[in-house]
């Protein structure tokens, strides 16, 4: 979340006071490079011992495709020095993700340290990558919407993102979905299992915003962070005693199929007759 607050001041600033390099460059490594992976990693961690930790390993080989996909295209166009930085890239994903994967299945318990390993050595790598880009400024805004986009920054460092974004948005997405079911599953805590659907909408909302504005599609970006953090947010309510202490008794209520406020009144007349 600190990373997620740092994207946002930066955003915030720029658009106030206007945007220089450095508020750039903050917003792209804390917002791109840091927050969707670090939200991931706490997933792994949580659910560390119930084979997550594999899927967590397919999360960073789907973010590897990206680069995979680059490093065909300059191939064809004939560009070594670029396809062979793509495809270094893409073996290192995937390396990784062969990794975690193996430690999840011989020692589950040990997949998040092993996670938060390859998550310092690829976020530390991204940044520096990042911070010492060369930045277009006239690409650092949509000149229709005027919201920040990753355009300004080479191909080959946009190149490091993906399995970082990638993966942790899917780790923090299913990893509230598999929580949520759980509880539901086990008819136990139904508000948790409305808290955690909330907290995956929030994770998935924002993400697919945020690949849209990859693609050059930032009309919708602002309004998919005010829907995740409004989801989040929300999430963190439904799980709290002092809000599911009222709503309990309507959860039940559907669960059951009765009226809560018919029940209501029923207490209230036995408990007027017991007077």
């Amino acid at each position: 979340m600190v990373w997620y607050g740092l994207a946002s001041g930066a955003d915030a600033i720029g658009q106030a006071w206007g945007w220089s390099e450095a508020i750039y460059r903050t917003w792209y490594v804390a917002g791109a490079v840091m927050a969707a992976a670090w939200l991931g990693l706490g997933e792994v961690y949580l659910l560390r011992t119930t084979g997550y930790g594999e899927f967590a390993a397919a999360g960073i080989f789907l973010g590897s495709i990206p680069a995979v996909y680059r490093a065909g295209k300059l191939l064809q166009a004939g560009e070594q020095t670029g396809m062979e930085a793509a495809m270094a890239l893409a073996f290192a994903g995937i390396g990784a993700s062969v990794v975690l994967g193996f430690v999840a299945w011989e020692w589950p318990e040990w997949s998040g340290h092993a996670a938060l390993i390859a998550l310092v050595a690829g976020s530390g790598y991204a940044a520096f990558q990042v911070l010492g880009a060369p930045v277009t400024y006239a690409e650092m805004l949509d000149p229709l919407t005027g919201v920040p986009q990753g355009a300004a920054l080479p191909p080959e460092v946009r190149m490091l993102t993906p399995m970082l974004n990638i993966g942790g948005a899917l780790m923090l997405f299913f990893g509230a979905f598999h929580s949520g079911w759980a509880y539901w599953r086990e008819g136990r805590n139904a508000e948790r299992a409305v808290s955690n659907l909330f907290i995956a909408l929030g994770a998935l909302t924002p993400s697919i915003t945020g690949s849209l504005n990859r693609w050059g599609l930032t009309t919708s970006f602002y309004l998919g962070e005010f829907l995740g953090v409004l989801f989040i947010f929300a999430g963190f309510l439904a799980s709290r005693e002092v809000i599911t202490r009222r709503g309990r008794s309507l959860i039940a209520s559907f669960a059951t199929g009765r009226n809560p406020g018919h029940q209501t009144k029923i207490a209230s007349s036995e408990t007027r007759s017991r007077r």
